[in-house]
């Protein structure tokens, strides 16, 4: 099984594009409660790109400054893991971020960031566009 694990900010179309490019069966999501509300929204529109994928979501108390939270979940996470792992390094804030790459560094994902070249003003109005997919190398 192939898992993407991602950030979610209140900006979420990193979130649609990194389903769209790497199609994965399961999605799990490091949020706020806050953002955590777009979520059926994205769901909505990347099924007609990638139909057949499932979404868990967690939220972090402070997305700010839960650190300690956001690695003591990417702990509790690690056993998502499936036979394929992706992380998206992009989208929310750093604390967010900061879970996603812990999780990573914790199961060897592949790790991606989804890249949207257009101006800031079109983004925010047309979040639902399919960016460019960047893979991450390891350190050497």
């Amino acid at each position: 099984m192939r898992v993407l694990f991602s950030p979610l900010g209140m900006s979420y179309g990193s979130l649609f594009s990194a389903i769209v490019l790497t199609k994965p069966d399961h999605v799990v999501v490091i949020t706020s409660k806050r953002a955590a509300a777009n979520i059926p929204q994205v769901v909505e529109q990347a099924k007609p790109y990638h139909p057949n994928f499932t979404l868990e979501y967690h939220t972090l108390a402070d997305p700010f400054t839960g650190f300690l939270e956001g690695r003591t979940l990417a702990k509790s996470l690690a056993r998502k893991a499936g036979d394929e792992n992706i992380a998206n390094l992009v989208g929310g804030t750093t604390a967010l971020q900061d879970a996603v790459k812990c999780l990573s560094d914790l199961i060897g994902a592949r790790e991606v960031a989804v890249i949207d070249r257009r101006p800031i003003e079109e983004q925010r109005a047309n979040p639902f566009f399919v960016g460019e997919l960047v893979e991450v190398l390891p350190m050497r």
